[in-house]
């Protein structure tokens, strides 16, 4: 397994087939940069092919799960980077190139949601297969209120998963959402207090990989996916959507709502935006 500089890569101490991947930033909140983004793209993929792994689970180390773009790292709002991987002349949205990687793995992928999940910390959670989440956990899309689209191709998978008019209100109010809220959407599949959080994501996990086959569970996998999918009819769709989040995205980065908004977000004030539409 790679070494990262972002994550941490270990394995059940109960079961050797269950690995936790620990997003592993907890001085900053375990915030989105460029490197994590490629070693979340790296790790998963290794640990996919892994045969000797049955089942993921996905952390935060400290008291985030992921609290969104390193604004500070020059990632998001700041601008556009060298590292983004071209579609042709389009900078691809890191989050949604990370989040159409995930939602491609065979291996179950279970999220312990251990604390505030905003931003791409929200979105990277869209193609996990299970979410457990803390009581306490603050979720939030908050895209518009930093003058900017959302990510991760959640034009495409939000409605998806909780039906439109949900992820309507979710995107257009950009505010916070509390966990239970998000459980009665069903997205989350359980909601338990902060400690219990990764135990309890553990012990499905643990359950998964004694008494499924693996080989059945990536099938099943699969037929759920081209299901969701059209079986490839609608794989372009949801790429499509990718790149017009990509598109819009980086315009959005060199707005001057964009200035304003990260601005006022750093500043703890009501951002002051311009009229156009």
């Amino acid at each position: 397994m790679t070494d990262f500089k972002t994550l941490l890569i270990s394995r059940d101490a109960e079961n050797a087939s269950v690995a936790v991947l620990t997003l592993n930033r907890p001085e900053a909140m375990n915030s989105f940069n460029y490197t994590m983004h490629r070693e979340l793209q790296r790790a998963c993929a290794e640990l996919d092919a892994d045969s000797s792994v049955r089942v993921i689970v996905v952390t935060g180390a400290g008291r985030a799960f992921c609290a969104g773009a390193d604004i500070s790292s020059g990632f998001g709002g700041a601008g556009l980077s060298s590292q983004n991987t071209m579609h042709g002349d389009v900078a691809r949205d890191a989050g949604g190139e990370l989040v159409l990687d995930m939602f491609k793995l065979d291996t179950p992928l279970i999220g312990a949601i251990n604390g505030h999940a905003v931003g791409i910390g929200a979105t990277m959670t869209m193609p996990m297969d299970l979410r457990v989440c803390s009581e306490k956990t603050k979720w939030a899309f908050p895209f518009a209120r930093r003058g900017i689209v959302f990510d991760g191709a959640a034009s495409w998978f939000l409605p998806r998963l909780v039906g439109w008019a949900k992820a309507n209100e979710w995107i257009l109010k950009a505010d916070v959402i509390k966990s239970e809220e998000m459980y009665r959407a069903g997205y989350v599949s359980e909601v338990h207090p902060p400690e219990a959080v990764l135990p309890r994501a553990l012990e499905i996990a643990r359950d998964i990989a004694a008494n499924c086959s693996p080989t059945s569970t990536a099938s099943n996998k699969r037929l759920l996916r081209n299901s969701m999918m059209g079986y490839g009819l609608l794989e372009e769709a949801a790429f499509t959507a990718h790149i017009e989040e990509s598109k819009l995205l980086n315009a959005a980065f060199v707005s001057e709502d964009c200035h304003e908004g990260v601005k006022a977000f750093l500043e703890k004030r009501p951002p002051n935006f311009s009229d156009r539409k």
